[in-house]
């Protein structure tokens, strides 16, 4: 190409035989055209080119208020990818059938564009169509009579066809159906029922409504994913017809009702159920029912399952994950579970009532990659698991004694370890160091003691309200993808290492508060910028706040990593006080000397507490700082400034009226002529009186 000119002439013709059959109001496609871009149409506005072959591959004019005529002249662009003419009006007319021979169309989307009629069934020709949205307006003003076409589509990954009329599709060959993620909504239509040969209908991740209904469901299922809608009313009875369906998934919904033997009376091959996220749904099921089923994956999670164990779990043999958590069971685990579920690698059974002591685990599975039994009421000693589990979570129970034999020497390989809120006790074994895919451990709030051992933990790290002793160990200087450090609540000892400014350099949260820490704050701690959480209270450090506390970048900048759904995500890593500290916030106590103008710049401060130091001087000014309440700033007796009601000796000078030397006698001359001598002896005396007391308070305030 000339010039750097990368449009192809015969392109550039097809898009302006385009452009006259449309109606540019807006004058959108203004640079089509014009003198500026007139030889080089891949500047055109919505028009993108190859940059190795000078084609033109995209088209997107989404949103641009065009109506008239989608011209044939399109197919004299034939390495189009991408084609986008949603939200137009192109005034009811019909989706044109030439779209279906660009085939190298990857990307089409006429969505709310105002077509009507029957859909083209030749867009099923586009080979390499991996997604396509013909979502129309509410009246239903665009039809297909049959959907055969979609079946041919097979790169498709994203179809959304929302208030498209299906009512008169009939004869359908289709048997793999995936609208998830497309905003559908309302209710099903029965004419689905048409679609006899349909074997997979997945519908999840849309805003659908109302109940489920069995007409139109194809007696010809495997798998039914109605999941994360806005269902309501009872899960009829009739799914229980279905006898072909393998997986069922209703969860993330509003059912409600009761659950009984007769929703499985026929549903021999079922083998996924998943109810999970509808809390009013309960089960009643006899306690020596026999289910004509062999689960293999069951999600019950938030039902009303309870309050006993689940007796005909006793039958499913194949079970390898079992989900029975928040379901409102208060009951000891039955002995029988663990030697008739061996194939079992997931167990959730978190927030319930369990209670009573658990066998060795280690003993009866050879894999349990998932096991989480938080929130519950588990005694005893912890169980031994079998060493190549990926999460173990026993949080919030009663555990006790040692944990020394929870992991070998050579072969444990957990990557999510919580024992936090039990009452364990007893020093750390070695073998932690040996836990090489370790991301998240957390110890807290138990009674361990000793020094804390060699540890290999990648992301996050929970040792407070313990009893650790000894120094922060070198180990840790290898973990440099740290993220979360708490340690606080501890008898740890010694100076804060110098390496952490530069090796924690990915650090959001640390905390060391309440320990026997000493010494100043090492300068390259002010290094880690990603920094939100600082807390370094109740230690026995001492020195002056550095001026280069505004390096904490994290702290200024809106756009904050550690938000609400990072605490969400370690549940249990956190009591109700680090409510406090959703946002970003340094505490630090024994500090002398001023504070630092770099505080002030911290202005996405959320928390500041300084109470109680030997600081001295004025408080910075600034907007954010004097929204902090008094008792940020209380106990330094040598602070003044607000938002503290102690004024500084400089602003009581400063108040001080001045005398405009600057009259304009001239203009005042008979105001003048009215001043006598009492006047000016009442003046004298008021600015005498007024001056020692200005002096007096200095005097005072030195003092």
């Amino acid at each position: 190409m000339k010039d750097g000119i990368r449009c192809i002439e015969k392109e550039k013709e097809a898009l302006l035989k385009f452009k006259d059959e449309l109606i540019d109001e807006y004058i959108a496609l203004s640079s089509w055209g014009n003198e500026k871009y007139k030889k080089d149409c891949c500047k055109w506005s919505g028009v993108s080119c190859d940059y190795q072959t000078n084609h033109i591959v995209e088209l997107d004019l989404r949103s641009m208020q065009l109506r008239g005529n989608i011209s044939v002249s399109l197919l004299g662009i034939q390495h189009l990818k991408y084609l986008d003419l949603g939200e137009n009006d192109f005034n009811y007319s019909r989706i044109p059938q030439f779209i279906g021979s660009l085939g190298r169309l990857q990307y089409v989307d006429l969505s709310y564009s105002n077509f009507r009629g029957e859909i083209p069934h030749n867009l099923g020709n586009l080979s390499e169509l991996n997604s396509l949205y013909l979502g129309s307006s509410e009246d239903g003003s665009l039809t297909s009579t049959n959907l055969d076409w979609l079946s041919r589509l097979h790169s498709l990954s994203d179809l959304s066809m929302s208030y498209v009329n299906l009512t008169m599709a009939t004869n359908c060959s289709l048997t793999f159906l995936n609208l998830a993620f497309n905003k559908l909504q309302g209710e099903i239509p029965i004419s689905l029922g048409n679609m006899s040969r349909l074997t997979s209908l997945y519908l999840y991740g849309n805003q659908l409504t109302g109940e489920v209904p069995c007409p139109a469901l194809s007696s010809s299922l495997t798998g039914l994913d109605f999941s994360d809608n806005m269902f309501n009313g009872t899960i009829p009875q009739c799914i229980g017809s279905l006898s072909k369906l393998k997986s069922l998934d209703l969860s993330l919904n509003n059912f409600e009702g009761i659950i009984t033997e007769s929703h499985f009376f026929n549903l021999s091959q079922l083998q996924s159920l998943h109810l999970s996220s509808n809390p009013g749904i309960s089960f009643n099921i006899s306690l020596g029912w026999n289910p004509p089923v062999q689960l293999t994956y069951v999600n019950l999670a938030g039902c009303n399952v309870g309050p006993h164990f689940p007796t005909w779990i006793r039958t499913q043999t194949r079970l390898k994950a079992l989900d029975i958590s928040n379901a409102e069971i208060s009951d000891t685990f039955p002995d029988w579970f663990w030697e008739s579920s061996p194939k079992l690698s997931y167990l959730n059974v978190s927030y319930n009532n369990f209670h009573g002591v658990l066998p060795d685990l280690l003993s009866k599975f050879t894999l349990f990659y998932f096991v989480d039994l938080s929130f519950n009421h588990f005694n005893g000693s912890l169980p031994i698991f079998p060493p190549n589990g990926s999460v173990v979570d026993l949080s919030s129970n009663e555990f006790s004694g040692s944990i020394a034999n929870l992991c070998n020497e050579t072969s444990c390989y957990w990557g999510y370890l919580d024992l936090s809120n039990n009452l364990l006790s007893g020093q750390l074994p070695d073998c932690f160091g040996n836990l090489q895919n370790l991301d998240y451990l957390n110890l807290a709030h138990n009674n361990f003691s000793g020094k804390i051992p060699s540890l290999n933990v990648t992301s996050s790290l929970h040792l407070q309200n313990n009893s650790f002793i000894g120094e922060i160990p070198t180990s840790l200087r290898n973990c440099t993808f740290l993220t979360f450090i708490d340690l606080s609540q501890n008898k740890l000892t010694g100076n804060i290492p110098t390496w952490v400014g530069d090796t924690w350099t990915y650090l959001v949260f640390l905390s060391l508060k309440s320990n026997e820490f000493f010494g100043s704050i090492p300068s390259n701690l002010w290094r880690l910028a990603d920094l939100q959480v600082l807390d370094l209270s109740l230690n026995k450090i001492f020195g002056g706040i550095p001026k280069c506390l505004n390096n904490l970048t994290a702290m200024i900048q809106v756009d904050s990593k550690f938000d609400m759904a990072f605490l969400l995500q370690h549940k249990g890593g956190f009591q109700s006080a680090f409510v406090t500290f959703l946002r970003k916030l340094p505490v630090l106590n024994h500090f002398s000397g001023g504070i630092p103008t770099g505080v002030s710049q911290l202005d996405q401060l959320g928390v500041l507490d300084l109470s109680y130091n030997n600081l001295s001087g004025k408080i910075p000014q600034s907007i954010h700082l004097q929204t902090f309440n008094t008792s940020a700033f209380e106990g330094n007796l040598g602070l003044c400034g607000l938002p503290l009601t102690k004024a500084c000796p400089e602003d009581e000078i400063a108040c001080v009226p001045k005398i405009d030397h600057n009259v304009d006698w001239m203009k005042n001359q008979e105001e003048d002529n009215l001043i006598n001598d009492g006047f000016y002896f009442s003046m004298a005396v008021g600015f005498v009186f007024g001056f020692c007391g200005v002096c007096g308070t200095f005097v005072l305030n030195h003092s």
